[in-house]
């Protein structure tokens, strides 16, 4: 295992517990993390390696509309990349290595939220203001490395009418049954991605298996947590309205559905660049099959098998408000 180190990154106290948990490990120091990051290494084989950074100008990016939860939204990140190996993840289409990174100077992230939120709390906005986390990198995933819980969890608790959305396909959540001051957990949402075990043993390579994320699921509900489901990406595999039809019948059976807080599923979607890359990079994948160019230039199931999917859990949930990738 190699540890890049940004130069710039050394003195904070995260990246000294990090280091300390990798004390036999290679450490090389770097001036910019895009220098290791922005390289392109195509399909050769490298020695494993995790990169501390400084996140240099943290700044929130507004959702798209109709992006889940109404109202205003925002993405933001602590972390790049991921530790999983899902052959779907558009993260491959946006990185050109496998290599996460960390960004270890949170009090600036944490800065740089607090002032988007009272900037918008100056202009008499009561509604809830929605950030998502995930959308850079599993970060329960990454979690035992970045500490993510333990800093962003009492932060995001501390507001009014905020909610934070993490996302994983992590079994570990360790390091949220830890964080125990702030229950019942009004601003805090994990979101699971959930799909048939056919789908996790193929595609979702590292990953937790289905029954490992539903036993997470229950704890965590025990526990006073907001827990979304989140069913992405859909794919149409051979079957795969008996195969999904089961799937949802046995979750039923498992896990109390009048307790989660949100549901939501989601098409395999590209935009056109990022699929010939992703295509480039795994060029045999089974994946390419399920999908089709569309008018308005992005790649995803075509609309009727989208619909079969809709129908399916209209069915399946009927109790439920089900959010929709609408793009």
């Amino acid at each position: 295992m190699l540890i890049y180190v940004e130069k710039k990154a050394e003195n904070y106290e995260l990246t000294k517990r990090i280091l300390a948990k990798f004390s036999n490990e290679q450490i090389l120091w770097i001036d910019h993390y895009k220098n290791i990051f922005d390289k392109k290494i195509g399909n050769q084989k490298l020695t494993p390696a995790i990169i501390i950074a400084k996140e240099e100008h943290p700044n929130l990016l507004p959702v798209p509309n109709n992006y889940w939860y109404p109202g205003k939204s925002f993405f933001f990140r602590t972390s790049l990349n991921c530790v999983f190996d899902c052959e779907y993840c558009y993260l491959k289409g946006n990185f050109k290595t496998q290599y996460p990174v960390i960004f270890v100077n949170y009090e600036d992230i944490q800065g740089s939220i607090s002032q988007k939120i009272n900037d918008i709390r100056k202009d008499w906005y009561n509604w809830q203001i929605t950030l998502y986390a995930s959308n850079y990198s599993d970060i329960q995933g990454l979690d035992v490395f970045s500490e993510f819980n333990d800093n962003f969890i009492p932060f995001v608790e501390s507001f009014d009418n905020v909610l934070m959305e993490t996302r994983t396909k992590s079994s570990n959540i360790d390091s949220l049954l830890k964080v125990n001051n702030w229950i019942p957990y009004k601003n805090t949402e994990i979101s699971f991605s959930l799909n048939p075990e056919e789908i996790i043993s193929t595609f979702e390579k590292k990953t937790a298996p289905l029954q490992a994320r539903i036993t997470a699921i229950n704890t965590l509900l025990t526990k006073g947590y907001k827990v979304w489901l989140r069913f992405l990406p859909l794919l149409p595999i051979d079957n795969y309205e008996i195969i999904y039809k089961k799937f949802l019948e046995d979750l039923k059976k498992h896990i109390n559905i009048d307790k989660i807080n949100s549901i939501f599923i989601a098409s395999l979607i590209y935009n056109q660049w990022d699929f010939k890359t992703m295509q480039k990079k795994n060029p045999d994948s089974k994946l390419w099959n399920y999908v089709k160019l569309h008018e308005n230039w992005l790649v995803k199931l075509p609309d009727n098998i989208f619909q079969n999917f809709s129908t399916l859990f209209k069915e399946e949930f009927p109790n439920k408000e089900i959010y929709y990738d609408f793009i």
